[in-house]
């Protein structure tokens, strides 16, 4: 698909989106390959599964993970529009702390907080009923997307400088994820993201590891 063609055609194997989680310890790393291998997978998820089409709207109420960047991408290419607080969206990506807030909601999908995305109940947590368990639900589908999409830098303008590396302390809305991932990656760059509660000191010693150019 045409979502991240620019970043598989400029490197596909080298870091793209970096994740550090300062709550558990994780640390991982996701090339243009594997962005574009599971924006295709939530992509799929998303047309088939839940029987969305361009111009659905979903709501992403987590917290700052990997795996709402990924639904995020998912949603870009398929034209489903993507809110972080509407709760009559046509379906809930959300956290099992925060599912009570869309019980009755017909399509509620719960992201574990694994950081391997391995599920709710695979992670050894029980699902709500009526509730979608994303980790074995989304990796059911296909890591391919045979439907027409848009390139990223068609859907989001930046006036960062080109092949940016940007580290930031993650998102509170979707404008805040917009300007600290899809606008790095829309401009050749790559986003580094600090999650959990850190100190000045450590955000410093992974810019320096990092090799980050730009803070926001």
């Amino acid at each position: 698909m045409e979502l991240l063609s620019h970043l598989l055609a400029l490197d596909p194997a080298s870091p793209r989106f970096t994740v550090y989680n300062e709550s558990t310890g994780a640390r991982l790393d996701f090339s243009a390959i594997t962005l574009d291998n599971w924006a295709s997978k939530v992509g799929n998820m998303l047309l088939e599964e839940l029987d969305l089409e361009e111009g659905s709207l979903i709501t992403i109420d987590l917290p700052v993970s990997w795996q709402a960047a990924m639904i995020m991408l998912g949603a870009l290419a398929t034209g489903v529009e993507v809110s972080f607080d509407d709760p009559e969206a046509d379906a809930i990506f959300t956290s099992l702390d925060r599912f009570s807030q869309y019980e009755g909601h017909s399509d509620v999908l719960i992201v574990s907080e694994d950081p391997f995305g391995r599920g709710v109940v695979e992670s050894g947590g029980e699902l709500p009923n009526g509730a979608i368990d994303f980790g074995p639900t989304v990796r059911f589908y296909g890591d391919q997307f045979f439907h027409p999409t848009r390139a990223l830098p068609e859907l989001i303008s930046s006036e960062l400088p080109a092949g940016s590396r940007v580290l930031s302390t993650g998102w509170k809305d979707r404008a805040e994820f917009d300007t600290q991932v899809l606008e790095p990656l829309a401009v050749g760059g790559s986003v580094v993201i600090v999650a959990g509660l850190t100190t000045a000191e450590r955000l410093e010693q992974i810019a320096t590891n990092e090799k980050v150019s730009m803070r926001l």
